[in-house]
């Protein structure tokens, strides 16, 4: 099975990085080292944190903390051998270079870890909080009503609930097993065994003052879940021809003109990429495709259901099994979905197509000197309203995008960072946002604007509340040079 280089660079906390797979056209860029530090965060023997094997050593800055030791007779107090004051001033800078490096390394190696530990505290989390609560509300019901409970298959349903959990666990044990900790017994190793591993990892994780999960990363892990259903599923085949599939059809329209064999020299940027089927999709259309993702989750994920699978329909997940209200019938809540519904190997055109998935800001990453004007299209689902400051998006947009290429927008406007606490953010609406890109200079396709998308996100779809995007599409264009 070919491998999809899936480039873990960094994400969750904002630090810098670069991309540093080759680029298409043969340039690269360079970056912090990996923090070496992650060794030590993800496992308390010391464990190595394996990425991708295409993951690529990127360059330490060429400065050093060490001093060339003084040879004989340099030391002198005369004025006229004093240091260089420039050089003086140099070396400090350098050090200060150095010293927030280091800190970019322990946020990454940071962010990761809490991750990991994220994932793994998913099994007594949502027992304990889901669970047994639920379990326990019921013991405290009386005689009567608890038979008439039990009557029902309610307690049957609970119990059921608890044996899935413990099946989506392995799943994500393998999720983490995979790319993250390479000591980490499989998880089809002796129980005992990795339950003492998890044990001695969240233990170490106290004793360094780190919460066992932080604010919110439950959630993501819960997303994490039906963002596979969304991305690798039959049962999201709908949701991905509201979105993906308009997306690609656009793509497509703008080359028509050239055979998906020959389309290998046409380079596709992701932003936003998540699992990495919008990226594949357009792979699979003849075209080189990118995808470049920032949070953890959604690189860990993405690098197990890319590389480690060998066959449809090979994992299966109970994504909605934590959902207890809007709930039809047991077996709804209790369904399993089967993941990938397409082996990620089987790309048609392999043989002059790329695809890669790139870890990293948008910002950081796109807006490299390296990256002025390498793409041909930019593809954009759910993604722009994920920024702090929109315009810097577009400028970053125009940075890296050929002139004459095509950027394909489609999905809603809510604004991430709107409300949020120590974040800035610039809210504007559908009419202003439009407005915004022409400003910037794209020239936007007025046939090919639709104000009103409906699209669902990750959607159950057999739940009693549904939430429906009414989102937007465009089709902007970069002039060409005169």
């Amino acid at each position: 099975m070919p491998h999809i280089p899936n480039v873990c660079a960094a994400r969750q906390s904002r630090v810098k990085t670069r991309r540093v797979d080759p680029h298409p056209n043969g340039s690269r860029c360079t970056a912090p080292r990996l923090p070496a530090r992650i060794r030590s965060l993800t496992h308390p023997q010391g464990a190595c944190h394996r990425l991708p094997s295409s993951t690529v050593e990127r360059g330490m800055h060429g400065h050093t903390h060490a001093r060339t030791p003084p040879r004989d007779g340099d030391h002198s107090h005369d004025p006229d051998n004093a240091a260089d004051p420039v050089d003086k001033q140099a070396d400090e800078q350098a050090d200060e270079q150095a010293d927030e490096l280091v800190d970019e390394q322990a946020a990454e190696a940071g962010a990761l870890a809490d991750v990991v530990a994220a994932i793994l505290s998913y099994k007594s989390y949502v027992l304990n909080t889901g669970i047994y609560r639920r379990l326990h509300d019921i013991d405290a019901l009386s005689e009567r009503h608890r038979e008439i409970v039990a009557a029902l298959g309610t307690i049957d349903k609970v119990k059921s609930a608890e044996c899935l959990v413990r099946e989506n666990y392995r799943f994500l044990q393998a999720i983490v097993h995979s790319s993250a900790v390479g000591a980490m017994p499989g998880p089809d190793a002796d129980p005992e065994e990795l339950r003492a591993w998890t044990k001695g990892f969240l233990a170490t994780r106290a004793r360094g003052g780190r919460a066992a999960v932080k604010d919110g990363h439950m959630d993501k892990v819960l997303s994490t879940l039906k963002q596979f259903v969304r991305d690798w599923s039959e049962e999201g085949r709908v949701e991905r021809e509201q979105t993906y599939a308009l997306l690609v059809d656009a793509l497509e329209r703008e080359f028509a003109g050239v055979a998906p064999e020959d389309r290998g020299g046409i380079h596709v940027l992701v932003p936003g990429a998540g699992l990495g089927r919008l990226a594949f999709d357009i792979c699979c259309r003849g075209f080189s495709s990118q995808g470049n993702e920032f949070s953890y989750f959604m690189l860990l994920a993405s690098n197990y259901i890319l590389n480690k699978t060998d066959a449809v329909g090979q994992h299966v997940i109970y994504p909605f099994v934590h959902q207890f209200s809007n709930v039809v019938s047991a077996a709804d809540q209790l369904r399993a979905v089967r993941i990938p519904d397409v082996l990620p190997s089987d790309m048609p055109y392999v043989r002059t197509a790329a695809f890669s998935m790139v870890a990293g800001d948008f910002l950081e990453v796109y807006g490299a000197e390296c990256e002025r004007e390498q793409w041909d299209a930019v593809v954009t689902c759910f993604f722009i309203d994920t920024a702090n400051n929109v315009l810097a998006y577009l400028d970053t947009l125009w940075h890296a995008m050929k002139p004459g290429a095509v950027w394909i927008n489609l999905g809603p406007l809510l604004w991430h960072f709107d409300g949020v606490a120590g974040e800035s953010s610039i809210e504007l609406t559908r009419d202003e946002l439009i407005a915004l890109v022409a400003k910037m200079g794209f020239e936007l396709d007025d046939a090919q604007l639709r104000t009103s998308v409906p699209a669902t996100y990750t959607a159950n779809t057999r739940s009693m509340l549904q939430y429906t995007y009414s989102s937007f599409m465009f089709v902007a264009r970069k002039p060409k040079q005169p």
